[in-house]
């Protein structure tokens, strides 16, 4: 005979298990070596994205390891960079295969792009590390690398305005870049790019995908769900950002974070948006801010696959503006010229470091 339990009695188990289920801890990550994790990713995923260094020397030595690692080419095709002008993509080509190329000609790819500020520096290392690689590989097993940054041409941005359309172009560019050189290939990709490209929906908008000017390298490029990601975020900030837990960790260590204590943490504890941590909407047409009681949640886990851990950021080194840089008075004055675009405080540090003893 079939027995009917009470309505009252279905809702206190359901709810109990529900309680409970909740209350039962996540667990912790566990660390890696990181340059085997990332290669492994690689031969798994179509595309796995990695922090640019941004100036930080720990994060650019990682970079390098794994560039410089004899699996590498067994596992990737491609190494799209953020910081490499796709208007000189030909001389990047030909210098990884091993041509001679004028090196007034491939410095070009690393200084002539669209942020002014950026020195090029690590870039540089990177596309030269790609072709020592290169010499111990057979011609089929080569890596190339794809320059991420738009085709700016510098002769031709006069106004605030001329570089704002090529500023606009930052995440449509590569992203499309990476469609037509990667995916439609079959071929896999290492991307080198800023955090905030990396973003699967950006925090600055409230992690509206809506909007042109709220989209990403990774969130175009995962609107296609068959795209398989690996998306590694860094630690590089002080304070919350930084676990307890990751002290005990080697450093460096790689996290898978899905499932994990960590992975289910609100994503602003590690990554705030810029001026405050201000989110903003788009409506009409128009910029507006979002008031912070409508802030989303999201955890880092639907941002990010991993977490790499560099170390305590009080350790971190940041490169140095270059004593060629200063001495080579042309380039000096036309990078001075280019950073009138931007907040004055860039063009005063450039002066500044030229100026040190």
């Amino acid at each position: 005979m079939l027995i009917r339990r009470p309505r009252a009695v279905l809702l206190v188990t359901v709810l109990s298990g529900s309680v409970i289920r909740a209350q039962t801890p996540l667990p912790e990550p566990m660390p890696v070596e990181p340059v085997t994790a990332l290669i492994d990713a690689l031969r798994t995923h179509d595309i796995v994205g990695l922090n640019q260094p941004h100036g930080n020397q720990q994060m650019q030595a990682l970079v390098l390891s794994l560039v410089r690692d004899p699996r590498l080419p067994l596992a990737v095709q491609d190494i799209v960079l953020e910081h490499a002008s796709a208007r000189y993509q030909d001389a990047i080509d030909r210098y990884v295969r091993g041509e001679d190329v004028p090196e007034a000609t491939l410095r070009l790819a690393w200084e002539d792009t669209v942020v002014p500020n950026n020195l090029g520096l690590q870039a540089q290392e990177l596309i030269r590390a790609v072709r020592t690689l290169n010499q111990t590989q057979p011609a089929d097993r080569q890596v190339r690398v794809l320059a991420g940054d738009p085709p700016i041409d510098w002769a031709n941005v006069v106004t605030a305005d001329d570089l704002r359309r090529w500023v606009e172009l930052r995440d449509a560019y590569p992203a499309d870049l990476i469609r037509r050189q990667v995916l439609d290939r079959g071929r896999r990709a290492l991307v080198v790019y800023g955090q905030g490209h990396l973003q699967r929906a950006m925090i600055e908008a409230n992690y509206d995908t809506g909007p042109w000017q709220a989209q990403t390298v990774m969130s175009l490029i995962t609107r296609d769900p068959k795209i398989r990601v690996f998306n590694a975020f860094t630690l590089l900030r002080d304070g919350s950002a930084l676990p307890e837990l990751a002290s005990s960790w080697p450093t460096p260590s790689l996290v898978v974070v899905k499932g994990t204590s960590l992975g289910a943490r609100d994503f602003a504890i590690y990554q705030q948006a810029p001026l405050g941590g201000q989110r903003m909407a788009m409506r009409d047409g128009t910029i507006i801010p979002v008031p912070r009681e409508q802030w989303i949640e999201r955890p880092l886990e639907q941002q990010f696959e991993a977490l790499l851990y560099l170390g305590s950021p009080k350790t971190f080194t940041n490169e140095a503006v270059p004593a060629t840089l200063c001495r080579d008075q042309e380039a000096l004055a036309r990078r001075l010229q280019r950073l009138r675009f931007v907040p004055p405080i860039e063009a005063k540090r450039l002066q500044q470091a030229c100026s040190a003893p």
